[in-house]
C-alpha cells in the first residue's frame, strides 16, 4: 500500500496542482474551469456509495480498484485531444467515474490491514505524500509553455503505473452477507456521522478554492509556472510530519482536537490568501498545508473508521469521500469559480475563510471525541 499510495499521488502531483493553468491554456473562463473541475467530486457523490456496498456485500474491493485505474488510465491520454469545453465536459466526466472508487478503497484495505497487523494509518498514507512532493516539484519547470498540454498524457501513464502496483495489494477479508437496510442505512442512521459529514461537506468544500484557482492565483500576483510548482511542493512537504505523528497525537488527546486543528489552520490560510498581494506571503502560507489538509484528513478516516461497524469500514469511507472529496468539492468548485470572476481572487478567499470557520464551530460545538483506537 505505500507503494500504491507513491505512484497514485505521484500522478495527482503532476495533475493536481496545474489543472487550472491547463484549462486556462486552452481558454476556459473561471466557471467553466469551476463546472469542469466539479465533475469528479460529483461522480463521487452519485457513485462511492455504489463502490463501498459493492465491496462490502461481494468482496471486490481490490478488483473494483484495479478496474478503476485501468480505465482511468485509458481516458486520461484522451482528454489531450479536447479543446473545446463541450468535448472535454463529457471527457472529464468519464475520468471522474472512473477514479471515484480509488481513494476510498484504497484507504479501507490499508485500515483493514493495520487492524489486523498494527501499524498507523498515517505512516502508510506519507509515502502519498512523498510521491505528491516528488512530482509536484519536478513537474513545475517541464510544464512552461505548451509543455502544460502534455499533462493528461502523463497522468495516464502514472495512473497505468498505479494500476499494475493494486495487482499486489491485499485482498479484502472483512465480508459479510448483508441484509437489506443494514449496509448504508446503518451509517446514515447515526445522527453523530451525519452530522460530521455535513460539517465536513461546509469545511472541504472551502478547499476547491485551493486545489482548483491557486495557481492561477499565484499568476496573478506574478509567480511564474516554477513558484506554482515549489508551492505544491511547500504543501506536500509540511504534510510528512503531520502524517508521521498524526496517530500519536490522537492517541494522546483524541481525533476532535486534530480535525478542529485542520480546519482552524485552513480558515487561517484562506484569510491569508484573501489578504495578501505578495506571491511569497502565499508561498509561506502553504506551510499550513500539512495541518490543513493531512491533519483534518487523517482525522477523518480515523473518525469514520471508529465510528462505523467494521464490516462497513468500505461504505464509512466511500461516504466520507463522498462527502468531502464529492458534495463538498462540487459545491465549492462552482461556487468559486463564480467567485473568482466576479470578486476575484481575493474576494474568494476570503469568502473560503469565512465558511470553513463555520465549520470549525459546529464541530466544536457539536462533535463528541473519540480516542483513536477502541
Amino acid at each position: 500500500m505505500k507503494l500504491f499510495y507513491l505512484w497514485y499521488f505521484m500522478g495527482a502531483g503532476i495533475y493536481f496542482p496545474y489543472l487550472g493553468l491547463y484549462l486556462r491554456a486552452i481558454r476556459l473562463n473561471g466557471a467553466q474551469i469551476g463546472l469542469v473541475a466539479s465533475t469528479a467530486p460529483l461522480a463521487g457523490v452519485l457513485l462511492q456509495p455504489l463502490w463501498g456496498l459493492l465491496s462490502d456485500r461481494y468482496g471486490w474491493r481490490k478488483p473494483l480498484l484495479t478496474l478503476s485505474l485501468l480505465a482511468a488510465a485509458l481516458i486520461a491520454p484522451a482528454v489531450a485531444l479536447a479543446h473545446s469545453f463541450g468535448a472535454l465536459l463529457p471527457l472529464f466526466i468519464a475520468l471522474a467515474m472512473a477514479l471515484s472508487p480509488v481513494v476510498p478503497l484504497s484507504d479501507a484495505t490499508t485500515l483493514e490491514a493495520i487492524r489486523r497487523h498494527g501499524g498507523s494509518y498515517g505512516a502508510v498514507r506519507i509515502y502519498g505524500s512523498l510521491g505528491y512532493l516528488l512530482a509536484s516539484l519536478t513537474i513545475g519547470l517541464f510544464y512552461r509553455g505548451q509543455h502544460i498540454l502534455l499533462l493528461f498524457p502523463l497522468y495516464g501513464l502514472l495512473l497505468f503505473g498505479t494500476c499494475l502496483v493494486s495487482l499486489s495489494t491485499p485482498r479484502q477479508e472483512d465480508t459479510v452477507q448483508l441484509a437489506r437496510g443494514t449496509g448504508l442505512g446503518t451509517v446514515l442512521r447515526d445522527r453523530v456521522v451525519v452530522l460530521f459529514l455535513a460539517l465536513a461537506v461546509l469545511g472541504y468544500g472551502t478547499y476547491a478554492a485551493y486545489n482548483i484557482f491557486f495557481a492561477l492565483y499565484l499568476k496573478g500576483l506574478g509567480a511564474g509556472t516554477g513558484v506554482v510548482g515549489l508551492a505544491a511542493g511547500l504543501a506536500s512537504l509540511s504534510e510528512l510530519p503531520v502524517m508521521a505523528l498524526a496517530g500519536r497525537i490522537m492517541a494522546r488527546v483524541g481525533v476532535k482536537p486534530l480535525l478542529l486543528a485542520g480546519f482552524g489552520a485552513a480558515t487561517l490560510r484562506w484569510l491569508a490568501y484573501g489578504l495578501s498581494n505578495d506571491y511569497r506571503v502565499a508561498l509561506a502560507f502553504s506551510l499550513l498545508h500539512g495541518l490543513s489538509f493531512a491533519g483534518f484528513y487523517v482525522a477523518g478516516v480515523t473518525f469514520i473508521d471508529r465510528r462505523v461497524p467494521p464490516h462497513l469500514r468500505s461504505t464509512g469511507q466511500t461516504l466520507f469521500n463522498g462527502a468531502t472529496f464529492g458534495l463538498g468539492s462540487v459545491a465549492g468548485s462552482n461556487l468559486f469559480g463564480v467567485l473568482f470572476d466576479q470578486l476575484h481572487p481575493g474576494g474568494m478567499y476570503l469568502v473560503a475563510a469565512t465558511l470553513c470557520a463555520l465549520s470549525v464551530v459546529g464541530l466544536a460545538l457539536f462533535l463528541p471525541n473519540m480516542p483513536a483506537k477502541k
